[in-house]
């Protein structure tokens, strides 16, 4: 048929059927924005989740060295051999690279694993006990809702002084300001020196059922073997910066562990981004 005669057919068919070619476009109009606002709203919850995350998790601009990925959803057996089969993570790790870095970062090391802390006779059970240094705070936006943090030399010394999740705070002590008392983290006390506010959740997870501790406090010893971390944040100015720092702890990490050119990473550099 000619193109000029298919066209006049076409333009025939619209006037007598007006109805139905409207219903039609209609069809198509709201087709096509009801697939353009799924992607609008599949974006923005892309964004609002990578937005939570560095902020609750991972910290702006930061990037963690792990022996795993943090999130490690449908993994076959195989690869959780593989990944335990790795070397941990140490201090002189985190030391090497601290010292190497021409980018300006803060660092913080960071172990954590679930335990009971009491007060009197009372109880919080399945607690993450994080064994962190002092700019862990900065990086991870704690911010403290009453007192303070603990200091770069409470952490060298290994004092047992603790900052409390506000879910903690409000099961140990109800209306009572916990400040200069003293909770058991392993038999041991550990005297509060702040409390941090009011986290909230991340996807029905609870964010405030922590304590945090000195690193080199006597807690360390709850949570890994000595000199062992489960993850070292290293935090840049910048996102340009921080792909600069990644690129530098790579290079660090492998030399460390003597992995030749066409040998995987024997470890991993996380990023909200990443996950």
């Amino acid at each position: 048929m000619p193109l000029f005669e298919a066209l006049r057919l076409a333009l025939h068919t619209l006037r007598t059927q007006k109805l139905k070619s409207g219903f039609s476009l209609l069809g198509v109009f709201v087709g096509v924005t009801s697939l353009i606002g799924s992607c609008s709203i599949a974006n923005g919850v892309n964004r609002y989740m990578t937005e939570k995350f560095a902020q609750t998790i991972f910290g702006v601009n930061t990037f963690q060295l792990r022996q795993r990925p943090v999130f490690t959803p449908n993994v076959p057996d195989s690869v959780w051999r593989s990944w335990r089969r790795r070397p941990r993570i140490r201090f002189s790790d985190a030391k090497a690279i601290t010292e190497a870095l021409t980018v300006p970062v803060i660092t913080a090391w960071q172990s954590s694993d679930n335990v009971s802390v009491t007060f009197g006779n009372k109880e919080a059970r399945d607690i993450e006990l994080t064994a962190a240094s002092e700019r862990y705070f900065e990086i991870r936006n704690l911010r403290i809702a009453t007192g303070r943090p603990f200091t770069s030399q409470e952490n060298r010394s290994g004092v047992p002084v603790a900052v409390l999740g506000d879910a903690v705070a409000k099961r140990l002590f109800v209306d009572r300001p916990p400040l200069a008392h003293s909770v058991r983290i392993g038999g041991i006390p550990y005297r509060v020196v702040g409390v941090v506010e009011h986290q909230g959740s991340l996807m029905g997870f609870p964010l405030d059922r922590f304590v945090v501790v000195p690193a080199l406090s006597p807690a360390q010893n709850l949570v890994n073997p000595p000199g062992i971390l489960d993850a070292f944040f290293v935090k840049a100015g910048s996102e340009v910066e921080m792909h600069d720092a990644m690129e530098q702890a790579e290079g660090i990490m492998r030399s460390r562990r003597h992995l030749r050119p066409q040998q995987d990473n024997n470890f991993v550099l996380d990023t909200s981004e990443g996950v």
